[in-house]
């Protein structure tokens, strides 16, 4: 998984600023100005119209700062106070307050959800919740069934599904899948006895201060908020209408800003402590950032409960990215050094992501990561009957893996010739990675892993 690009010399210089003023809480006037820069140049380079970014190092807030401004047409400037909408940067909300219903002894995260869900599909209603949180329960990714603004949509989607929302055994693969963090929310739901929206409001938003966070538009708009903007051509135009499905809420609809995120981290990352008035239990904020299962293919990542944790420098992160129609959003946690860094942007998919990485490396001081080789010795005809076959994700995805008397090619839209990378891993020469996961005792593969999603071999 690469996260880390070769530092300019820019950012050895940052570097070598931070560490002169470790000392100190504040970042030093350079490394501020120059992280800055840093920021406004990758809004350039997106054409982003405004973002919103905070740091928290040693458990406070060390950098606020708003970009650009919140409407191409009004030309309002952004502030840090301005709500963004998230997108799936939400999941480690609804997680969290899975997570602290669970240490409340409200919810077990092992027991199956139809405990707490009824009228599910038997085949769904088995799965448990810590398969849902940790994209484990074989659940299909799929775009909601229901559209509604109504509170009801949510239940009325979730019930209406049949046993093919399960594309795989729930436990055996990790698979990204939204729809697992929908019927998470519903658990909510039912264990509150509360809309989805109205839960988020009063156990996670009010007892972290968070008084502006929602995921109601009509209420977003009542505050300083910044419109979503896409491509139009070679233009950008505000997203009209707005995107709005309470259905798809629990997976990536939330509304915050750059100092309530920074809120938020810095509660999480002084161990559920608002000064000396603990918010969150011990042991939520432990799980919240301890990695669950390994993503396939590598033995460095793995998916938490609404987070991907990784190591860069050494240094364990805890992170997610997210995409709302209009919007993108990136927080990532450095736990071991009581530190997070925030990006938000009113650009369809900009993330900041460039920045980020800059960030983290200047100024938590990590040391530049040596390239991988990881080149495995070439496939032998014998060895490609290992991964050959058709691979499927409900109707969502089709993978057909041949072999061409040299090497594995995969076939979806066109054919890409794979290099080996590892035992079980590969990448086409546009440096798309993937892995097919073997189960032991098994001779072929079963699943083929690519961005986050995970086919099933047709056919047995």
């Amino acid at each position: 998984m690469k996260i880390v690009a070769r530092w300019s010399v820019l950012v050895l210089l940052l570097m070598a600023a931070t560490r002169a003023d470790a000392a100190d809480t504040a970042l030093p006037q350079e490394v501020e100005a120059n992280i800055t820069r840093l920021i406004e140049e990758e809004l350039r380079e997106t054409r982003a119209p405004g973002a919103a970014v905070a740091i928290v190092r040693d458990g406070e807030l060390v950098y606020l700062r708003a970009f650009g401004v919140r409407s191409l047409e009004e030309r309002t400037p952004v502030t840090p106070d301005t709500l963004f909408r998230l997108g799936s940067t939400t999941k480690m909300m609804t997680a969290l307050t899975l997570l602290d219903a669970a240490a409340k002894g409200r919810v077990n995260l092992d027991a199956p959800v139809r405990t707490y869900v009824k009228n599910l599909h038997p085949a769904l209603g088995g799965v448990t919740p810590r398969q849902l949180l940790t994209h484990t329960a074989g659940m299909r990714e799929a775009s909601p069934s229901v559209q509604s603004k109504d509170d009801s949509a949510l239940g009325e989607m979730v019930r209406g599904w049949k046993g093919d929302y399960l594309f795989a055994p729930p436990g055996d693969v990790f698979s990204y899948t939204g729809p697992g963090y929908w019927l998470a929310g519903l658990v909510l739901e039912r264990v509150y006895g509360k809309p989805y929206a109205e839960v988020m409001r009063e156990q996670f938003f009010q007892p972290l201060g968070m008084e502006r966070g929602t995921f109601r538009p009509t209420e977003a708009l009542t505050y300083d908020f910044s419109q979503g903007h896409e491509a139009a051509g070679d233009a950008l135009k505000i997203v009209r209408p707005m995107a709005e499905n309470t259905a798809m809420y629990p997976a990536g609809s939330a509304f915050s800003s750059a100092r309530e995120l920074a809120r938020f981290a810095t509660i999480l990352l002084n161990g559920g402590l608002d000064g000396e008035r603990r918010v969150l239990a011990e042991k939520t904020v432990r799980d919240f950032f301890t990695g669950q299962v390994p993503l396939p293919g590598t033995d460095v990542a793995r998916y938490g409960f609404g987070l991907v944790t990784m190591r860069m420098g050494g240094t364990a992160l805890f992170e997610h990215g997210g995409v709302r129609r209009g919007y993108g959003s990136h927080i990532r946690f450095l736990p071991e050094r009581r530190g997070a860094v925030i990006t938000l942007t009113n650009a369809n998919g900009v993330t900041l992501r460039h920045s980020l990485d800059r960030i983290t490396q200047t100024v938590f001081g990590l040391p530049d990561e040596p390239p991988r080789n990881e080149r495995a010795e070439p496939l032998t005809a014998a060895g490609a009957e290992r991964y050959t076959g058709t691979y499927v994700h409900a109707d969502l995805a089709k993978f057909t893996v041949t072999w061409d008397g040299k090497r594995l090619v995969l076939k979806t839209d066109k054919e890409y010739p794979l290099e080996r990378m590892g035992p079980d891993t590969f990448r086409t020469e546009d440096q798309q990675e993937l892995a097919f996961v073997v189960k032991p005792g098994q001779p072929r593969a079963k699943y083929l892993h690519m961005d986050l999603l995970s086919a099933i071999r047709s056919g047995g």
